[in-house]
């Protein structure tokens, strides 16, 4: 949860494709050679091309990241707002779901985790002063106003469960007071965050009540919240409502037909990428980035209970082209760490987590874990591991014994690494009257997801276009833009 993270799912401008020429087990790389023709693929071609293009517009490209900023925190105030305007019920699901804000801290003459702000490590890496200066200004010009470079000493105030990762990471004077070595720091820094996997479950059975029941033409009680999921849509059927353009229909892979010109149509495919295309609307030259994430369950003994009674916290680690979420507390009587990050260029292919990517990206993660948590994989592993690189037997023995979880898959991601939102065209350019799309979020799809709904299905709403922020991301957002049609504009 945070205003920044659509970012880190493509590398941006030139940054792109310097990076794709390097295997993604290197430093900053994305390329992935052990895959099939996963560079040379029409759909990889025509992004390549589209994003070299792009990266030659060095204005555009700041213009873009600019406004990806602005509407992040537009997204995380709105998130808030969900919380605040909340029912008791909702509050409390979104309190089990571990919502926890990105805004200014409420708190005030103290720095508080959960209050808005978290500490983000940034280590191994040269540049890290840098970076945090980077990320430091970046938030304070969106209009955030507390961000701080971090001592040792005040990380182990605020979460004294990094104590290991903070005394691995300095050198002591004769006094013993700790300083970061020169390739490591840590940001306080806005940034929350959410357990998808409690909340939409949660909120699904929230909706279904609280939205009551119709009867159907038959007498028979329905919910008036529903989701019908096993039903692949295949095709699209188009016609037309005098001069305009519209949707017709659906084509399910059973066969079956629904067809309705009185409908809206709003299409999210997420990460099926290039599904608009498929579905007979134009859509930017696109590409899959490949994720992996590796989720621990670790049970808690009984004379670990009290120390671990307020382990709860998320953050990202920052490292030479990684951008690593975590997001870890107990549940249940385990102690619950999910990690995910780092990606690779699949153009229209899927990732198996047993290729190379996903065996080499596991590792790494499973690492940084032990890393900056290592009384946890001590405990996973039943030995100590601080101090230990991690080999892929340790992480086979926790996936064998379910103490962790590994997984892969893509994102659908844009040239310009931008949404797709509001109007949807055909593949002749005209606009569909009665559809929209709401997609290409990457990993931004929680963080993202109250502001690109906002504006998505606000696309011809004159309040929402009143809004300069939100006019402006509509107008990059469009699902029929080329790599030059803004230069081409500006000229």
């Amino acid at each position: 949860m945070t205003p920044d993270e659509i970012l880190s799912v493509v590398p941006r401008g030139k940054e792109f494709v310097n990076k794709l020429q390097v295997l993604f087990s290197q430093p900053g790389g994305i390329r992935v050679d052990d895959v099939k023709d996963v560079n040379k693929s029409p759909a990889a071609t025509r992004f390549m091309e589209q994003a070299e293009m792009y990266s030659q517009d060095e204005a555009g490209y700041k213009e873009r990241t600019q406004a990806l900023l602005e509407f992040g925190k537009i997204s995380m105030d709105l998130w808030q707002g969900i919380y605040d305007n909340a029912d008791a019920e909702l509050k409390a699901i979104l309190v089990a779901s571990n919502f926890n804000p990105c805004r200014e801290p409420r708190t005030k003459g103290t720095s508080q985790l959960r209050d808005g702000y978290r500490v983000d490590p940034i280590c191994n890496m040269q540049n890290a002063v840098e970076h945090a200066h980077n990320m430091k200004r970046d938030y304070e010009n969106i209009g955030y106003k507390n961000c701080k470079i971090l001592s040792p000493a005040e990380v182990m105030a605020l979460d004294p469960y990094l104590t290991d990762f903070c005394k691995s990471h300095t050198v002591a004077d004769q006094a013993g007071v700790l300083t970061w070595r020169s390739d490591c720091i840590a940001l306080w820094r806005p940034g929350g965050c959410l357990d998808a996997q409690v909340f939409l479950p949660k909120l699904y059975d929230y909706l279904k009540k609280t939205m009551g029941t119709y009867a159907d033409e038959l007498g028979k009680t329905q919910n008036c919240f529903q989701l019908h999921l096993g039903k692949e849509v295949q095709g699209v059927e188009f016609g037309k409502n005098g001069d305009k353009t519209i949707v017709t229909g659906l084509r399910f892979a059973d066969g079956q037909v629904i067809r309705d010109n009185n409908c809206s149509y709003v299409f999210c495919p997420g990460e099926a990428v290039g599904t608009l295309k498929k579905f007979g609307f134009k859509e930017p030259a696109y590409a899959g980035f490949a994720g992996a994430s590796l989720k621990f369950y670790i049970p808690v003994p009984a004379d670990k209970i009290a120390y671990y009674a307020n382990f709860n916290h998320c953050m990202e680690v920052h490292q030479v082209g990684i951008v690593q979420p975590f997001q870890s507390r107990v549940r249940d009587g385990k102690i619950d760490i999910a990690v995910a990050g780092t990606k690779a260029f699949y153009a229209d292919q899927k990732p198996n987590k047993n290729e190379a990517f996903g065996k080499n990206r596991n590792l790494l993660q499973f690492n940084i874990v032990n890393e900056v948590l290592p009384e946890c994989m001590s405990l996973a592993l039943g030995r100590d591991t601080k101090g230990q690189t991690l080999t892929q037997a340790d992480l086979d023995y926790l996936e064998k014994n379910n103490l962790v979880k590994r997984w892969v898959g893509t994102r659908a991601v844009v040239y310009d690494g931008f949404p797709t939102l509001g109007a949807v065209y055909n593949h002749e350019g005209v606009e569909v009257a009665n559809a929209r799309v709401t997609t290409h979020l990457g990993s931004g799809g929680a963080s993202f997801g109250p502001a690109s709904v906002t504006v998505s299905r606000g696309f011809k709403n004159q309040e929402v276009l009143k809004n300069p922020v939100m006019s402006k991301v509509l107008n990059f957002a469009k699902s029929d833009r080329v790599a030059d049609q803004h230069r081409a504009a500006k000229a």
